[in-house]
């Protein structure tokens, strides 16, 4: 039988290869177009270096505060965690707050869960502790990452309240974990909208009740872990309140692609009135490390960028993975619970916590804590000029330990 030719299935053919080839050449142009210029970096600012005790790592321990931690209602169905400075005599003999990882489920995802999966996590505050007399106190706004809850890092923000301040911590329904095999709480709302809320909701506090007038709301200082970077980096560009925010394991990517072929720097980057601390994990395996260097870079005001070997994305920021780390983590026991989770949550969640080639959080936890809380001093006038923040810092820890770079 004689073969036949099928001319008509040949022009297709020859039309997709031709459409294919403008595609890739059209995305091939769009990844080699020239990334935004680099904004001039300020001059001019207070060295680090000549500050008081530069090498010394003063904020690693807890601070002369006790801590104390209230929860309030932002909108009906949305809370907000507090924790704020008190006396240390009127925390003596009294059990620290405990909180189970099941209570910011969603109900579903409860549902799936064996009874006895529920973790606890013992913080470092005690529930309605009086606030101490020693305020007003400036204001911290921290914003957790994505599949993740309000008290994420009550670490690392108890921590700052022992050394004097009053940090906020709504929930993010929108990316939390409240919406993992769940619906999050409807209507949704953008960030910019739930900072209003807590504001209000502090404003509040601060006019009456049991933490009135111990709260400095004219200033805020906005930190956030991975998403909740981005959303500080977002309201430092947007709030004439924000001069000073810091990123924790989250980057800039000014990479042209076909679906963002000229990448625009976030509008808080290029202002050089306004400073900025990076802080990641060195084998971060979410928020890559060329991905905050490269927000360093395009950082217009003052700039540092703190490096911690042997973190990811969770150990040094977050408590996660000292959850349940006996039996397997998070991760471990919903697993060992019958539950089946996605890869992707399983990366998120586990990022940072497997030992080695990470290290456990108390190990890195204190080169964290005195970085943000440095930098959150000296920013909001607490500390007159830079304490620990000197190049020469970095000897205070391990060797090797973390690398760090400041510009002015």
């Amino acid at each position: 039988m004689r073969a036949t030719h099928n001319f008509r299935t040949d022009r297709r053919l020859a039309r997709k290869m031709a459409a294919a080839v403008v595609f890739l050449g059209f995305l091939g142009g769009a990844c080699a177009s020239e990334p935004p210029p680099v904004p001039p970096a300020k001059d001019g600012g207070f060295d680090p270096d000549l500050g008081q005790q530069p090498s010394e790592a003063v904020y690693a321990e807890r601070g002369p505060f006790a801590v104390g931690v209230t929860t309030v209602e932002v909108e009906p169905g949305r809370d907000m965690e507090i924790w704020y400075p008190a006396s240390p005599a009127s925390a003596v003999g009294l059990a620290p707050e405990v909180y189970h990882i099941r209570d910011f489920l969603s109900p579903e995802l409860s549902a799936l869960l064996a009874p006895n999966v529920n973790p606890p996590f013992v913080t470092g505050a005690v529930r309605a502790l009086p606030v101490s007399t020693a305020g007003p106190f400036p204001l911290v706004l921290f914003s957790h990452g994505t599949m993740s809850y309000r008290s994420q890092s009550s670490t690392l923000t108890s921590h700052l309240a022992s050394w004097g301040f009053v940090v906020m911590s709504p929930d993010y329904f929108e990316r939390g974990l409240q919406s993992l095999l769940g619906t999050a709480p409807a209507p949704a709302k953008s960030n910019a909208a739930i900072t209003d809320l807590a504001m209000t909701a502090i404003e509040a506090a601060n006019a009456s009740g049991p933490l009135a007038g111990a709260i400095d709301t004219s200033r805020l200082f906005p930190i956030g872990h991975s998403a909740g970077g981005f959303q500080s980096t977002e309201l430092a560009g947007t709030r004439t309140d924000v001069q000073s925010w810091i990123v924790l394991s989250a980057g800039v990517n000014l990479t042209p692609t076909i679906f963002n072929p000229s990448p625009k720097v976030p509008a808080a980057l290029g202002n050089a009135s306004k400073n900025v601390m990076w802080l990641t994990g060195e084998i971060d395996g979410v928020a890559q490390l060329p991905s905050v260097e490269n927000g360093y870079r395009y950082s217009a005001g003052e700039r540092k960028i703190v490096v911690i070997s042997g973190a990811g994305h969770n150990n040094a920021v977050t408590d996660i993975c000292e959850i349940g780390r006996p039996e397997g983590g998070l991760i471990g026991l919903a697993q060992s619970g019958g539950l089946f989770l996605p890869d992707s949550v399983i990366n998120l969640a586990q990022n940072g916590c497997i030992v080695p080639p990470n290290k456990l959080s108390p190990d890195v936890w204190p080169i964290t804590h005195h970085f943000v809380t440095a930098e959150l001093r000296y920013r909001s006038g607490l500390d007159p000029v830079p304490v620990g923040l000197g190049s020469g810092v970095v000897s205070a820890f391990a060797p090797g330990a973390v690398t760090y770079r400041h510009e002015e």
